[in-house]
């Protein structure tokens, strides 16, 4: 998943008021809360829901929600509740992935520990990159890293029919290339939220957008530290 796939929905609107920055960053706390819940419950019940096929319908479900974001974000309740369901159903999506890490190698477990931590450092240090560079990223960087993230997907999509693709070499590169992808959406997002010349004035587009860059950046992470670090059972 991706916050790109709405960027097409965004037009030019008034800026954002104090409170809706505000509520932006509210939603994302809650979103990453969601996302917490979806996993415990993806834990609880990971067997029924590989077996009955559920978890394709879930990631139908995201894309459905994304492509429509621009709609529902701005029809309250219906925004609220939508926007809480995007990241408890990729809490659910996310499960088999995080289990197969901690079944599938020995330091599982330190290598999604470290992986927060190191997502966690990255928001912080591209908020700092947001807030004190100069430049308009959207700009100077934007069209750079929609390219990136396309062949982002298109390696990924690559990996899935050449197995030849899945050494740990290419990884740590695709995963490394994703990194340095989301960290700069991650800031240049924040800048767009900060700044007075903003895209839209929908605080549930933005926050859903900034939220996204956070998940990919974790996924991206978790994957480089396997590549890297990670030692088979």
């Amino acid at each position: 998943m991706t916050s790109r796939f709405f960027r097409a929905y965004q037009s030019q609107s008034k800026p954002l008021s104090v409170s809706q920055v505000a509520q932006a960053y509210w939603l994302i706390a809650l979103a990453l809360l969601m996302t917490l819940v979806g996993v415990f419950a993806g834990v609880t019940f990971a067997l029924p829901i590989l077996a009955s096929g559920w978890i394709f319908l879930f990631f139908l479900v995201e894309l459905v929600l994304v492509f429509t974001a621009h709609t529902w974000s701005r029809s309250a309740p219906l925004n609220y509740v939508l926007f809480l369901a995007f990241p408890l159903l990729s809490g659910l999506t996310i499960t088999p992935f995080l289990m197969s890490v901690l079944v599938s190698y020995v330091n599982g477990a330190s290598i999604l520990i470290n992986a927060t931590i190191s997502t966690l450092l990255l928001t912080i240090a591209a908020a700092v990159f947001a807030r004190t560079t100069t430049m308009n990223l959207s700009a100077t960087i934007g069209r750079f890293l929609l390219q990136s993230l396309i062949g982002l997907i298109v390696f990924g999509l690559l990996q899935i029919f050449i197995p030849s693709l899945r050494g740990s070499s290419f990884e740590v590169v695709l995963s490394g290339v994703g990194i340095v992808t989301f960290s700069l959406f991650l800031a240049l997002d924040m800048q767009r939220l900060a700044s007075s010349d903003r895209y839209n004035s929908s605080p549930f587009l933005l926050a859903l957008s900034l939220y996204l860059d956070v998940f990919n950046l974790f996924l991206y992470v978790v994957r480089f530290m396997v590549a890297m670090s990670g030692q088979r059972r």
